[in-house]
């Protein structure tokens, strides 16, 4: 019985040891929300390797696509908050989402710990259509939308586009379709054989395809100094605005110690000139780096206020 009782105390000791191992003891894995080839899955795994550097332990990306968003979130809010689960989440989880849905299956601010801010712009969102299409610009797009009503399909990929697609409608009077996907090559694909009349898909990635003629902007979102020419959103409507952005979050119930760590450790990611570098390929940016986990928490607030009013001037109301 000693033996026995010894056993157990030494197994206790050996357990009790290994849980209080300082963080990270093991490799962490990044939940991504998006199929493989979208922009924030191109991002995630830049950021997943140079956090894998500075942590000297691998950070293993798992994507988990659907539900715009819910099901790679709900995969973070349902693990252990040890630290070893993060999300690579956008502005979808925690500021759109919760203005389309009258439930959601977590709480968007008590089901996760806001940790860093890894990009605060996303840069220009992009609205393309296929070179078949009898218009070269998004006034010309509206005229002939206004005098087809119903005709002109759209494909996006993440609530941001589908958001821009119903605020367009709401603003010019039109109506079109939107063709939702889950794969951003799929849509990608189909939107170069012309199989939708338009494309909302962040500027950056489509960039080759618009250099080879595949394809013809529309508008940008945002006017960027080497593409000025390229007419933006707010050309035809003042005062348009919209700005996406990526938070680092993990579940709720994280220790402060585990958190400021993980903050220290992206803020070095974020703060590198190869990581920008990296995101310049996208468009992306990071301007003023992680900020702390409460400077997050209030990013995250302002993020929610900002698209809260722009989702209420598409008329979309919660279903």
């Amino acid at each position: 019985m000693r033996f026995a009782g010894l056993f157990a105390l030494c197994i206790a000791l050996v357990s009790c040891a290994h849980a209080q191992q300082p963080w990270p003891a093991r490799p962490v894995r990044l939940i991504i929300a998006n199929s493989a080839g979208a922009a924030t899955d191109v991002a995630g795994r830049v950021f997943a390797d140079m956090f894998s550097r500075r942590i000297e332990r691998p950070v293993t990306v798992e994507n988990r696509p659907g539900g715009d968003g819910l099901v790679g979130a709900q995969a973070v809010v349902g693990s252990a908050p040890d630290g070893y689960t993060l999300f690579f989440a956008s502005q979808s989880t925690v500021a759109i989402d919760p203005n389309l849905r009258k439930s959601m299956p977590f709480d968007p601010v008590r089901d996760f710990t806001a940790i860093a801010v890894l990009c605060d712009d996303t840069g220009p969102s992009g609205i393309f259509a296929h070179p078949s299409m009898p218009f070269t610009t998004l006034p010309g797009m509206i005229d002939y939308a206004r005098a087809n009503p119903g005709k002109l399909t759209y494909a996006t990929t993440v609530p941001l586009f589908s958001m821009l697609g119903e605020w367009l409608q709401r603003r010019a009077n039109i109506q079109m379709i939107e063709v939702p996907y889950k794969s951003t090559p799929q849509a990608t694909q189909d939107a170069l054989a012309g199989q939708v009349s338009l494309y909302i898909q962040s500027y950056g990635p489509m960039e080759q395809h618009l250099k080879a003629g595949k394809v013809r902007v529309l508008a940008v979102t945002v006017r960027q100094p080497d593409i000025a020419q390229i007419p933006t959103v707010a050309d035809t409507f003042p005062g348009f605005s919209m700005r996406g952005s990526m938070f680092l979050l993990g579940p709720a119930g994280m220790s402060a110690d585990i958190v400021q760590r993980i903050n220290r450790e992206a803020d070095a990611v974020v703060r590198n000139p190869l990581f920008n570098q990296q995101l310049k390929r996208l468009r992306w940016q990071n301007s003023e780096g992680a900020r702390t986990p409460e400077g997050t928490v209030q990013f995250i607030r302002e993020t929610r206020e900002r698209w809260t009013r722009f989702i209420a001037e598409t008329g979309r109301q919660p279903e």
